[in-house]
């Protein structure tokens, strides 16, 4: 049976760390344009939406191709708000209209170097796997075995494992297990799943991995700066 798909892009318009992100120039147009276009390129998807309460970032993201048929509340577009909301109101209102959608996708603006075919990848995952949801992962560039936290006159301590890390031979990259962590670039679910359980990590969730180098969340000045050399 062919799937209905619908991606979600969510891009409100206050950014505290990052002013105006959304419509912020990298490589020659708008961040948010690079996942307008991602997503109008990868062929698993039917329509894309922007849900903003922004009315430019509205306009911006009608002129690079994507649907804005409704401007989030202003409810849902606080520091407050959750993605799980504002998922649950765009799904609502374009259930309402048109085709109905039986998986949907989202794809956050600050992940401007994924791939179309990292979101088909995701989708075909999720329909190979028979899960209820799948995400994009990462492996973590320093394995997190390693991680120290600060005590007492600023004395560090092994967070996991004294016999991984302090020893006087530590323990190889490459004989520590893999861990992964999700990278934000990709979300997708049933509306099945959804419904049932209002958000993408269920029991049943599996990830597509994703090379670190195309894994950057832009949430701070520096890493958009670090972006934008990449794209460019």
């Amino acid at each position: 049976m062919a799937h209905q798909t619908l991606a979600i892009i969510p891009a409100r318009g206050g950014s505290k760390r990052v002013p105006r992100k959304n419509v912020r120039e990298v490589a020659g147009k708008p961040l948010i344009a690079h996942t307008i276009e991602d997503a109008s390129s990868a062929s698993r998807i039917d329509r894309t939406i922007v849900s903003t309460d922004d009315e430019k970032i509205a306009k911006v993201a009608e002129e690079h191709g994507a649907d804005v048929p409704f401007i989030r509340p202003e409810e849902l577009a606080t520091d407050t708000a959750t993605l799980s909301d504002t998922v649950t109101h765009a799904v609502n209102n374009s259930q309402q209209e048109g085709p109905k959608y039986d998986r949907i996708c989202i794809l956050q603006v600050t992940s401007p170097l994924r791939t179309p075919e990292d979101i088909d990848g995701t989708l075909a995952k999720l329909d190979e796997t028979e899960a209820d949801s799948c995400l994009t992962i990462s492996e973590y560039v320093t394995p997190p075995q390693w991680a120290v936290a600060r005590g007492e006159n600023e004395s560090l301590y092994e967070f996991f494992d004294f016999d991984i890390l302090w020893t006087d031979e530590p323990a190889r990259t490459q004989d520590i297990p893999e861990f992964y962590h999700p990278n934000g670039a990709v979300f997708a679910t049933s509306i099945e799943a959804w419904e049932t359980y209002k958000s993408f990590y269920t029991p049943h969730t599996v990830g597509y991995e994703m090379p670190p180098e195309r894994s950057f969340d832009v949430d701070e000045p520096w890493e958009l700066e670090l972006v934008r050399c990449l794209l460019e």
